[in-house]
């Protein structure tokens, strides 16, 4: 068997990241918010009856979705931490949630057996920055689907008001550097709109919507401090006001249809 993080095009194992991310989560759990409402609001449009959700992270999507309630039958959850013993206890009480171990381009068969027509929606959130061969990840995420079916990709915005001000203040040469966290992260990749629609093209996807959400002026934790001094209350309207201006929100999302 191949090796993981090899197969994956990862810098860092899974369970690395994943112990790395958890640190110093203060304003990194609000994004986490703000990203989970572009998912709801994906499928709220489009009412699915089968997902695909690739990497869990630690504050789970499925407890902010009524799966009893909607027209899901199946919810497919691939992650390769452990995270993922999150969603096992979580199955104990879904029937349908299910899980595979591992990265999403290792598990592409395994996971077309549990769906041999092909899923309706692939949620790849927060994700294709991460690893060394995005179009790899995307075209695992096109197999996945049947035609017509739909995908979310979201990923943080390199033209982010908070990158623009760190050029403009001589602390990067170009809104695209990898900032210290992208390193300790193993995060090889910055995206803006027009790279991201690319590839999302590329990987044979079309019928393209463009959002994003989440106004930060300035780092996660700089906006740490922020909010202790003008309160949290404050983050409903940074979220709406990245809605109003995406192309310089902190994340930016694609939906698409596979051609």
């Amino acid at each position: 068997m191949p090796d993981a993080i090899a197969t994956a095009s990862k810098l860092i194992g899974a369970e690395e990241y994943a112990q790395k991310y958890l640190i110093d989560m203060a304003f990194e759990r609000h994004l986490i918010t703000a990203r989970q409402d572009n998912c709801l609001e994906f499928l709220g449009q489009l009412a699915p009856t089968s997902v695909v959700e690739v990497g869990c992270g630690p504050d789970l999507l499925i407890n902010r979705f009524d799966l009893a309630g909607s027209s899901i039958r199946s919810w497919l959850v691939i992650e390769p931490s452990f995270y993922a013993d999150l969603i096992e206890e979580k199955r104990a009480s879904i029937d349908k949630l299910e899980l595979e171990r591992g990265y999403l381009e290792e598990r592409v068969e395994a996971a077309r057996t549990r769906m041999p027509e092909g899923f309706d929606a692939v949620l790849l959130s927060g994700l294709l920055h991460e690893t060394t061969n995005p179009q790899t990840m995307l075209s695992a995420a096109n197999a996945l689907l049947r035609r017509g079916g739909s995908l979310l990709v979201s990923v943080p915005n390199a033209m982010s008001f908070h990158r623009l001000l760190g050029v403009e203040m001589g602390l990067m040469q170009s809104p695209t550097q990898l900032s210290e966290r992208n390193i300790e992260l193993g995060q090889p990749n910055v995206f803006h709109r027009e790279t991201l629609e690319k590839m999302v093209i590329d990987a044979g996807f079309g019928e393209l919507a463009f959002s994003g959400y989440m106004f930060k002026p300035f780092s996660n934790g700089q906006m740490r401090e922020v909010l202790d001094i003008v309160g949290n209350n404050t983050v409903e309207g940074l979220i709406r006001l990245g809605k109003r201006f995406p192309e310089n929100a902190a994340e930016i999302a694609i939906f698409a249809r596979k051609l």
